[in-house]
């Protein structure tokens, strides 16, 4: 309907929607790109890399999940779901790597991240539809 008509108007609640999407979708994209970037620099073990390609892998999903289709317009449940999946690819991460401090330092700092990102993604979509409403 008004995903790609320039006339179209849109509801309060598609708004609302696609400003949440679109704040989820930047963070994670912002998290994969920063931790992706790892993937290439030289490290041991290929296994150091797994978590770091996957949090890549969750923000390239974001990303292009936002971008098919009315999808960014949608009250979806999918950017929460992300976020877990890139905290579990952290855990995962802190586990592997703890035995290496400099890169055990990363991994919970990136976890930090995640985890406040997903507290606020979290409070935020039981938000929106309250303040779509108002």
């Amino acid at each position: 309907m008004a995903d790609h008509q320039p006339n179209a108007k849109l509801s309060i609640i598609d708004i609302a929607n696609r400003g949440y999407n679109l704040m989820t979708v930047t963070v994670l994209g912002l998290v994969g790109l920063s931790f992706g970037s790892v993937l290439f620099e030289p490290q041991e073990e290929p296994i150091d890399k797994v978590d770091d390609g996957g949090l890549l892998l969750v923000g390239i999903v974001a990303v292009i999940w936002y971008l098919i289709g009315r999808n960014r317009f949608s009250r979806s449940t999918l950017p929460v779901i992300f976020s877990v999946v890139a905290l579990a690819f952290q855990i995962f991460g802190n586990i592997v790597e703890r035995s290496d401090a400099a890169s055990l330092g990363d991994n919970i700092g990136g976890s930090i991240i995640v985890v406040a990102a997903l507290i606020v993604f979290i409070i935020q979509y039981r938000r929106t539809p309250k303040l779509a409403s108002s």
